[in-house]
C-alpha cells in the first residue's frame, strides 16, 4: 500500500511526475535530477522516493537506459528467464532490475529456465517486487538431470534441483548403458511435462550420483553451459596460436628485461596478469599491470570470438573448470606463464607518495614473466619466510605490498565499501571426493592483486571516456528502495533505527559498527543481499560499492568476453585511431544498442555461470554432511523467513534450516517487519546474528536442502530482554555519536 500521509501531495506529485517525463520525453532523468527539477526538497525526497518505488511497481513508469525513468509503451514488456522453485512459486531474472517474484497462480505454464514476458502486478505496496508470466518466449532446453530408479517393474527419473518438477517415467533405460543410482540427462516429452505421467528419454549417462565429478557435471548440464568445443572451434584455436611470432611484431615494446611476477591461487591454470613495480625518486612507484593479450589471438567475429561471446565467462568449480576459450589458448599461449615470452596489454600507473595517480600509460607489449607464486607463497614471504626467488622479485613483491597497502588507504578514505563474509573453499582427494571445507584463504596477498586489477580497470575506463568512446562498463547502481527495506529489517541487530537514505557513508558506518559481534556476519550477508548486482552495460554510470566513476573490465580476457571486447577498444587508444566521437573500425560492436544488447546478454551468462558454482559448492557440502548426520555443530542465524531459520554452520560453512516446528515447545510468530520470531509464551525471539548450536538431522540431496534441529536438551532462541541489554551500549553509543555529529553542524 502507498503511503496515506498527506495523500493530496503525493497525488500531486504523481500528477507532476508523469507531466514532467511525458512532456521531455528527450531528457531521461533518474530520481534525484528529477527531485530537483520539480522543486522536492531535501526533506521531501525520502517520501518522494518512495513514491518512484510505488509508480514502478504498478508499471506507471518503467526503467530505461541507464535506469532513468520513462513512461511504459506497449513494447516495454519485460522480458527475463523464469527461475522456478520447488514450492511452485518463481522468480523472473532481468540483468539492471531487481529479480522479480512470481506467486504459484501466476506462473502460467512456464517451466525453469523458459524464457518469459511477465507484467508487474500492481497494488502491492512497497515489498518485493512481483509479477505475472504474460507468455513463454522460448521454451528452455528441456534437458532435466536426476537419479535413475528402478520402481515396480518401471524405471524413473527423479529430477534434482530447487524447481519442481515431475518423475519422467523412462521408456527405455538401457539406451546409454545407464545404471540404478546413476545421474544420467534426460529430455522430456514436451506434451507430457505438464500432465501427472511425464514421459521421456535418457540423453546422456554423468556417472554414479555419488561421485563429486558426476555431480559437477549434473550441475553444468541442468545450466546449460557448453563444456565441449566443437571441432571446428578447436581447429581455429591451433591456427591461431601460431600467431604468437615475437619477431613478426615490431610495434609492440619489449619488456622481456622487465622483472614480473604472476600471483594465482595454487590450482590456477591460466594467468591473466601479471605485474611490475619500479621505484621512482621522491618515494614514487610505477606500477605495471600486463594482461594476457588474447584479442591478438582471437578475431572479432570469428568462430572462435563466437563461441567465446555464446559462454560469456568461464565456470570455476572444485577441481575443475568450462573455460571460456580452447585450452591451446587459455592455458598455453594467451597464459602469462613464467619464462617464456608472452604478448600483453600494458597498464603503467605512476603513483606518488600517498599513492595517488599522476600519469597513465597504455601499450602492447612482449614480456616474459620471471616467477610464478600462489597466493600462500607470497603471504609467506611477506610473513617472513625464506624465498627461493630471484632477489628481484622479492623486491618487486614487497614493493607490491607496500603500495597496495597506500593504495587501500586511499581507496577506503573514498568511499570503498568492503564486506566481510568468508568464501568457502571444498577440498578435494586425490580421487575427486569432498575431503572436507571452510573459509577460504584471505590473506593480504590477494589483496594486492585485487587493488592493482581495480586501478588498471579504472585508468583503462578513463581513457575510453577522454577519447568518448563508447565502451562496456561495469556498473553497479547504488541501492534502492528495496535495500533500505531489507536493512530495516535487520535495525534491530545494532539497536537503532536505520537511516532514510543509505549513501556509502552510512553504510560503511553501519559495517564498522557490527566489527568483531556475533552479528557481523548477518549484517554484512544483509548488505550484499541489499545490493543490486553489478551488470555490464555501456551506460555513463560507475561501481557503487568500489566508489568508482568509471569502472569496466579489462584484467581477464581470457575468462570474461567483456574484458575481450574492452582490449579491441584499447588497441583503439594505443594506436591512436580514436577520435572523440569515434568508433573502433574493427570492433564487432559498432553501437550503443549493440553494446546494450551485448551487456545484457553476458550478465545473464554471468549469473549463469555464478548460480552453477553455487549450486555444485553447495551439492558437493551436502556430499560431506551427509556423513555427519546426527552430529553438532556451532552455527550463525543468517536468514529468517515464514518456516524457519536459515543458519551457516561451522567450520565447514554449510547452510541449512531449522523449521519452525523445530524451534520448541511454543506459540512462534513470525514479525515480518522484524524478521524475527517471537515465542508468545517463553518470551524469546529467534533473530539473524543469533549463535546457535544445531545438529544435522538430514540431508535430501534430491532438493539440495539440509534440515537442522537443536541438540536435545538445548534451548533455542534468546530471551528479548537478553537480546536488548546487548544492543542497548550500541544505542547509547550511537546516541553519544549523534550528539556530537550534530555539535559540528552547528559551528
Amino acid at each position: 500500500m502507498q503511503s496515506k500521509r498527506k495523500p493530496s501531495l503525493l497525488d500531486d506529485w504523481r500528477r507532476a511526475i508523469v507531466h514532467y517525463i511525458a512532456n521531455h520525453p528527450d531528457q531521461p532523468l533518474k530520481p534525484k535530477p528529477l527531485a530537483r527539477e520539480l522543486g522536492i526538497s531535501s526533506s521531501q525526497y525520502a517520501a518522494f522516493r518512495a513514491l518512484i518505488h510505488d509508480l514502478l511497481d504498478d508499471a506507471t513508469l518503467v526503467l530505461g537506459p541507464g535506469r532513468a525513468l520513462k513512461l511504459p509503451k506497449a513494447d516495454d514488456a519485460i522480458v527475463g528467464t523464469f527461475r522456478a522453485a520447488r514450492q511452485g512459486y518463481g522468480f523472473v531474472v532481468t540483468p539492471g532490475r531487481p529479480d522479480l517474484f512470481v506467486p504459484e497462480a501466476h506462473t502460467g505454464d512456464a517451466l525453469d529456465g523458459d524464457t518469459v514476458t511477465v507484467r508487474l502486478m500492481p497494488g502491492r505496496g512497497r515489498g518485493e517486487p512481483r509479477a505475472a508470466v504474460v507468455r513463454v518466449v522460448e521454451r528452455a532446453l528441456l534437458h532435466w538431470v536426476g537419479v535413475l530408479e528402478h520402481v515396480g517393474h518401471g524405471w524413473f527419473v527423479r529430477p534434482q534441483g530447487k524447481a519442481r518438477l515431475p518423475l519422467i517415467q523412462i521408456e527405455d533405460p538401457t539406451a546409454k548403458s545407464a545404471k540404478p543410482g546413476d545421474l544420467v540427462v534426460v529430455e522430456p516429452i514436451e506434451s507430457t511435462v505438464s500432465s501427472r505421467s511425464a514421459r521421456g528419454v535418457i540423453v546422456e549417462r554423468l556417472g554414479p550420483a555419488s561421485r563429486s565429478q558426476s555431480k559437477i557435471l549434473a550441475v553444468i548440464r541442468r545450466h546449460g553451459i557448453p563444456d565441449r568445443f566443437p571441432p571446428a572451434v578447436r581447429r581455429a584455436a591451433q591456427r591461431a596460436a601460431q600467431r604468437l611470432d615475437v619477431d613478426a611484431c615490431p610495434d609492440r615494446e619489449d619488456l622481456r628485461d622487465l622483472t614480473t611476477i604472476t600471483i594465482d591461487p595454487a590450482d590456477a591454470r591460466d594467468f591473466d596478469d601479471a605485474i611490475s613495480i619500479e621505484r621512482l625518486p621522491g618515494d614514487r612507484m610505477r606500477l605495471g599491470v600486463h594482461i594476457a593479450d588474447v584479442a591478438h589471438f582471437v578475431q572479432p567475429a570469428g568462430v572462435i570470438d563466437r563461441e567465446a561471446r555464446l559462454r560469456g565467462t568461464s565456470a570455476y568449480f572444485p577441481g575443475f573448470v568450462v573455460p571460456m576459450l580452447p585450452e591451446t589458448l587459455s592455458n598455453s599461449v594467451c597464459s602469462l606463464q613464467p619464462k617464456v615470452p608472452r604478448f600483453a596489454k600494458s597498464v603503467f600507473m605512476t603513483y606518488d607518495a600517498h599513492a595517488r595517480v599522476s600519469g597513465v600509460r597504455l601499450c602492447n607489449s612482449v614480456i616474459r614473466s620471471d616467477a610464478r607464486l600462489t597466493y600462500e607463497e607470497a603471504s609467506a614471504i611477506l610473513d617472513g619466510a625464506r624465498p627461493r626467488l630471484p632477489k628481484d622479485a622479492v623486491r618487486l613483491l614487497l614493493d607490491a605490498n607496500k603500495l597496495a597497502r597506500r593504495i587501500q588507504k586511499r581507496r577506503h578514505a573514498n568511499g570503498m565499501i568492503v564486506l566481510s563474509l568468508p568464501e568457502v573453499e571444498i577440498r578435494l582427494d586425490k580421487d575427486g571426493c569432498v575431503e572436507d571445507s571452510g573459509p577460504a584463504d584471505t590473506s593480504f596477498s590477494h589483496t594486492i592483486i585485487e587493488m592493482f586489477m581495480i586501478e588498471a580497470n579504472e585508468a583503462v575506463c578513463r581513457a575510453f571516456v577522454r577519447e568518448d568512446l563508447p565502451h562496456l562498463r561495469r556498473v553497479h547502481p547504488e541501492p534502492g528502495p528495496k535495500a533500505e527495506l531489507a536493512l530495516a529489517q535487520i535495525a534491530h541487530l545494532i539497536g537503532r533505527k536505520m537511516p532514510v537514505t543509505l549513501d556509502r557513508a552510512t553504510i560503511r558506518e553501519l559495517l564498522a559498527s557490527v566489527r568483531g559481534r556475533p552479528e557481523e556476519l548477518a549484517v554484512n550477508h544483509a548488505v550484499l543481499r541489499s545490493f543490486s548486482q553489478a551488470v555490464y552495460s555501456p551506460s555513463l554510470e560507475g561501481h557503487f560499492a568500489l566508489a568508482s566513476k568509471h569502472y569496466c573490465h579489462f584484467t581477464s580476457p581470457i575468462r570474461r568476453y567483456p574484458d575481450l571486447v574492452v582490449h579491441r577498444l584499447f588497441d583503439q587508444v594505443v594506436a591512436g585511431k580514436s577520435p572523440g566521437g569515434g568508433r573502433a573500425a574493427d570492433v564487432d560492436i559498432e553501437a550503443d544498442e549493440d553494446l546494450a544488447t551485448l551487456g545484457r546478454e553476458t550478465s545473464v551468462l554471468e549469473r549463469r555461470a555464478q548460480q552453477a558454482e553455487w549450486d555444485a559448492k553447495a551439492m558437493l557440502l551436502l556430499e560431506l554432511m551427509k556423513d555427519k548426520l546426527g552430529e553438532s555443530f556451532d552455527g550463525i542465524i543468517t536468514g529468517i523467513t515464514s518456516f524457519g531459520a536459515f543458519i551457516l554452520t561451522f567450520p565447514h560453512l554449510a547452510e541449512g534450516l531449522v523449521h519452525v516446528r523445530d524451534f520448541g515447545p511454543d506459540n512462534w510468530v513470525f514479525e515480518k517487519k522484524r524478521m524475527m520470531f517471537q515465542g508468545s509464551h517463553s518470551g524469546r525471539i529467534v533473530s539473524v546474528g543469533q549463535r546457535v548450536r544445531v545438529l544435522v538431522a538430514a540431508v535430501d540431496e534430491f532438493r539440495s536442502e539440509m534440515s537442522l534441529v537443536p541438540p536435545p536438551g538445548a534451548v533455542f532462541g534468546e530471551l528479548r530482554a537478553k537480546r536488548e541489554r546487548k544492543a542497548e551500549p550500541t544505542r547509547r553509543k550511537a546516541g553519544r555519536k549523534a550528539g556530537r555529529n550534530r555539535r559540528h553542524q552547528g559551528r
